[in-house]
Protein backbone atom coordinates (compact mmCIF):
# COMPACT_ATOMS: atom_id res chain seq x y z
CA UNK A 1 0.00 0.00 0.00
CA UNK A 2 1.55 3.34 -0.96
CA UNK A 3 1.27 6.05 1.63
CA UNK A 4 1.13 9.71 0.39
CA UNK A 5 2.28 13.43 2.28
CA UNK A 6 2.28 16.54 1.43
CA UNK A 7 5.38 18.24 0.03
CA UNK A 8 4.87 22.27 0.38
CA UNK A 9 8.07 22.08 -2.10
CA UNK A 10 5.97 20.01 -4.71
CA UNK A 11 2.68 21.74 -3.90
CA UNK A 12 1.08 18.12 -3.61
CA UNK A 13 0.50 14.88 -2.19
CA UNK A 14 3.54 12.26 -3.41
CA UNK A 15 4.69 8.98 -2.53
CA UNK A 16 7.63 8.24 -0.30
CA UNK A 17 9.12 6.07 -2.76
CA UNK A 18 8.56 8.72 -5.80
CA UNK A 19 9.90 11.27 -4.27
CA UNK A 20 13.04 9.62 -2.92
CA UNK A 21 13.48 8.64 -6.67
CA UNK A 22 12.88 11.96 -7.72
CA UNK A 23 16.29 12.62 -5.35
CA UNK A 24 18.45 9.24 -6.95
CA UNK A 25 17.55 10.90 -10.03
CA UNK A 26 19.14 14.04 -8.91
CA UNK A 27 22.63 11.68 -9.03
CA UNK A 28 22.49 10.72 -12.67
CA UNK A 29 25.21 13.50 -13.49
CA UNK A 30 27.60 12.12 -10.94
CA UNK A 31 26.96 8.38 -11.97
CA UNK A 32 27.92 9.13 -15.55
CA UNK A 33 30.92 10.76 -14.12
CA UNK A 34 32.01 7.89 -12.10
CA UNK A 35 31.45 5.52 -14.55
CA UNK A 36 33.27 7.30 -17.02
CA UNK A 37 36.13 8.02 -14.65
CA UNK A 38 36.32 3.91 -14.01
CA UNK A 39 36.48 3.39 -17.73
CA UNK A 40 39.65 5.34 -17.66
CA UNK A 41 41.28 3.34 -14.58
CA UNK A 42 43.73 1.13 -15.46
CA UNK A 43 42.59 -1.04 -12.31
CA UNK A 44 39.55 -1.83 -14.23
CA UNK A 45 39.88 -4.99 -15.74
CA UNK A 46 38.83 -4.44 -19.51
CA UNK A 47 35.72 -7.21 -19.62
CA UNK A 48 34.30 -4.65 -17.44
CA UNK A 49 35.02 -1.65 -18.99
CA UNK A 50 32.85 -2.65 -21.94
CA UNK A 51 30.21 -3.28 -19.44
CA UNK A 52 30.56 0.31 -17.92
CA UNK A 53 30.52 1.70 -21.72
CA UNK A 54 27.47 -0.61 -22.54
CA UNK A 55 25.55 1.41 -19.21
CA UNK A 56 26.88 4.69 -19.90
CA UNK A 57 25.23 4.16 -23.93
CA UNK A 58 21.75 2.89 -22.05
CA UNK A 59 21.46 5.88 -19.30
CA UNK A 60 22.15 8.46 -22.57
CA UNK A 61 20.04 6.66 -25.32
CA UNK A 62 16.42 7.50 -25.54
CA UNK A 63 15.66 3.90 -26.27
CA UNK A 64 15.33 2.04 -23.08
CA UNK A 65 13.53 -0.78 -21.66
CA UNK A 66 11.20 2.34 -20.36
CA UNK A 67 11.80 5.52 -22.70
CA UNK A 68 13.03 8.43 -20.65
CA UNK A 69 10.56 10.63 -21.67
CA UNK A 70 8.33 8.85 -19.04
CA UNK A 71 8.81 11.00 -16.05
CA UNK A 72 10.54 9.40 -13.28
CA UNK A 73 10.10 5.69 -14.36
CA UNK A 74 12.22 6.47 -17.59
CA UNK A 75 14.94 7.69 -15.59
CA UNK A 76 14.51 5.06 -12.66
CA UNK A 77 15.36 2.12 -14.96
CA UNK A 78 18.61 4.09 -16.02
CA UNK A 79 19.73 4.22 -12.16
CA UNK A 80 18.67 0.70 -11.72
CA UNK A 81 20.84 0.02 -14.54
CA UNK A 82 24.11 2.04 -13.03
CA UNK A 83 23.41 0.24 -9.43
CA UNK A 84 23.52 -2.72 -10.85
CA UNK A 85 26.51 -2.55 -12.58
CA UNK A 86 28.49 -0.46 -10.03
CA UNK A 87 27.38 -3.40 -7.50
CA UNK A 88 29.32 -5.87 -9.47
CA UNK A 89 32.12 -3.05 -9.96
CA UNK A 90 32.61 -3.65 -6.19
CA UNK A 91 33.88 -7.02 -6.65
CA UNK A 92 35.69 -6.41 -9.61
CA UNK A 93 37.78 -3.43 -9.16
CA UNK A 94 37.43 -3.21 -5.44
CA UNK A 95 35.19 -1.17 -3.64
CA UNK A 96 38.45 1.24 -2.99
CA UNK A 97 38.71 2.06 -6.64
CA UNK A 98 35.11 2.98 -6.89
CA UNK A 99 34.87 5.01 -4.09
CA UNK A 100 38.21 6.97 -4.97
CA UNK A 101 36.66 7.96 -8.25
CA UNK A 102 33.26 9.02 -6.49
CA UNK A 103 32.28 12.84 -5.87
CA UNK A 104 28.87 12.64 -4.98
CA UNK A 105 27.47 12.42 -1.22
CA UNK A 106 28.98 10.19 1.30
CA UNK A 107 27.58 6.68 1.89
CA UNK A 108 27.42 5.71 -2.42
CA UNK A 109 26.98 1.96 -1.10
CA UNK A 110 24.03 2.65 1.06
CA UNK A 111 22.82 5.07 -2.19
CA UNK A 112 22.94 1.72 -4.53
CA UNK A 113 21.10 0.14 -2.16
CA UNK A 114 18.28 2.63 -2.06
CA UNK A 115 18.13 2.54 -5.57
CA UNK A 116 18.21 -1.08 -6.11
CA UNK A 117 14.77 -0.96 -3.31
CA UNK A 118 13.22 1.93 -4.89
CA UNK A 119 13.32 0.41 -8.19
CA UNK A 120 12.15 -2.75 -7.14
CA UNK A 121 9.01 -1.00 -5.31
CA UNK A 122 8.15 1.83 -7.73
CA UNK A 123 9.31 0.51 -11.57
CA UNK A 124 6.66 -2.28 -13.17
CA UNK A 125 7.72 -5.37 -12.35
CA UNK A 126 8.95 -6.74 -15.90
CA UNK A 127 10.80 -3.44 -16.68
CA UNK A 128 12.48 -3.71 -13.20
CA UNK A 129 13.20 -7.65 -14.29
CA UNK A 130 14.23 -6.82 -17.86
CA UNK A 131 16.99 -4.19 -16.77
CA UNK A 132 17.91 -6.86 -13.94
CA UNK A 133 18.47 -9.66 -16.29
CA UNK A 134 20.31 -7.12 -19.05
CA UNK A 135 22.62 -5.86 -16.24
Amino acid sequence: MKTYHYDPKEDKFVNDGEKLAKELIMLLPNFLKLLYRLINDERVPSQNKIILGVVIAYVLSPIDIIPDFIPLLGQLDDLLAVALVLKGMFDAAGKEVVLEHWDGPEGLIEIINSILNVAARVLPKKAYERVYKRF
